[in-house]
């Protein structure tokens, strides 16, 4: 049986690093049709250059010879979720006819109330030496800022390359300001404020971080830590820090943290949908327990298959947001699609009656948690031995029977819930 078991293991682990690599490696599909939309006029298309890749859309005169009447530039750039590859097509008076997003990793909800909108439409007409900023040259979209500054840098950044090489035009890319507002300060507060909590066992401030982390993180800012977050992550979507700094602090430096005291800081501290569940469940008493442990043991690994699957999901499609099946984002952003819809309110109803409903039951946040504090145990257990045989020769049998038992103290410490 064990044995069973292990092989299913390892064929799970293969079929992972598998999928990963093929959402690392393989390519979008073809990006004709895309020419096609933004330049309908160009009878044929020819690849002039590679970095960024620049097409000469093609006509034929009269006399059947080809005729140059415009350029189609295909650029991308980073977003919250991961990058947005832009098609864009620019006539003779450098001008912008028409853009058309050739593929992206984001949120589709995001991309559909981007495209409900007609953002795309607010970039034609525009010169291909304008900077294209958001909220100065182009209005971003409420509900979608990262989603709608990734757009404008990648259609900016595409028609300055096609200024610079096609019409030898001395145009430079605007550099990014570093973004450090009143979002980042409130974070790194929260964040702060969890770190003494934990530290000095303060738990008073833990309610007080968790509502503040409802607030901000949750309902105002819509920036919770989700499964859509580590996957982009694992395939290398990387935004820019100078513009996402938060993304930084709660994906990098939650999991820095979580290492360094030994505790699942983020869940219990500063998760707005667990500060959420806990809130409900002091309304309608949270106290509905199964009868029988084992198989609520049993059914809390559906967590398990669902990360699987999700994972998986994402690394075929390449799509981060494929991951998040969280209700996060319906709740706190009031977007979602289909069934999304259906999940928040059975989610928020049950955790009325069971503490952490969600948490417990299908979050992957413990399973992630769980894969940071196991290599601290491992290597807390090797310092320990270290300690002991330094201690063999000079303290006796009482003096590693001491050792021992502070050893296991401090393992036992070292738990995935707080």
């Amino acid at each position: 049986m064990k044995n069973s078991a292990n092989k299913i293991i390892v064929f799970a682990a293969v079929i992972f690093l598998i999928t990963l690599g093929f959402s690392w490696t393989h390519t979008d599909n073809d990006i004709m049709p895309f020419m096609n939309q933004v330049f309908p006029e160009a009878q044929s298309f020819q690849k002039i250059a590679s970095s960024p890749v620049i097409y000469e859309g093609q006509t034929k005169d009269q006399n059947g010879s080809e005729e140059k009447i415009g350029y189609v530039v295909i650029e991308q750039a980073v977003a919250y979720g991961g990058p947005i590859k832009m098609v864009t097509g620019i006539n003779l008076q450098g001008k912008i006819v028409g853009t058309v997003i050739a593929a992206h990793k984001d949120t589709p909800s995001f991309i559909d109330n981007i495209l409900d909108q007609k953002y795309l439409e607010r970039f034609i007409g525009k010169d291909i030496t304008d900077p294209l900023s958001i909220n100065k040259d182009i209005d971003r979209i409420s509900g979608a800022t990262f989603s709608t500054r990734g757009i404008a840098k990648a259609v900016s950044q595409g028609s300055h390359a096609v200024a610079r090489s096609e019409f030898g035009l001395n145009v430079k890319d605007e550099v990014e300001p570093f973004k450090f507002g009143s979002k980042e300060i409130a974070v790194i507060a929260l964040v702060i404020l969890m770190v003494i909590g934990v530290a000095f066992k303060q738990k008073k401030l833990r309610w007080l971080a968790l509502l503040g982390s409802l607030v901000i993180i949750g309902f105002q800012y819509n920036t919770p830590i989700s499964l859509a977050n580590i996957t982009g992550l694992l395939m290398g979507n990387f935004p820019s820090i100078r513009e996402n700094l938060v993304w930084y602090i709660l994906l990098i430096g939650i999991p820095v943290i979580t290492f360094i005291l030994g505790k699942n800081v983020y869940c219990f501290w500063l998760c707005p949908f667990g500060a959420l569940q806990e809130i409900t469940a002091k309304v309608g008493g949270g106290k509905f327990k199964c009868c029988n442990k084992a198989v609520e043991a049993k059914a809390a690994k559906i967590r398990y298959v669902l990360i699987y699957l999700a994972l998986i999901g994402a690394f075929l499609t390449k799509s981060p947001s494929f991951a998040g099946y969280e209700p996060f984002a319906t709740l706190f952003g009031r977007q979602g699609f289909g069934i999304q819809w259906l999940i928040l309110p059975v989610v928020i109803f049950s955790s009325f009656f069971i503490s952490r409903f969600w948490c417990r039951f299908f979050c992957p946040g413990l399973i992630l948690n769980e894969i940071i504090l196991r290599p601290r145990r491992y290597i807390m257990g090797i310092l320990e031995k270290a300690k002991l045989k330094k201690v063999r020769g000079s303290k006796g049998i009482k003096g590693i029977e001491a050792i021992e038992v502070r050893s296991a103290n401090e393992l036992d410490n070292i738990e995935v819930k707080e």
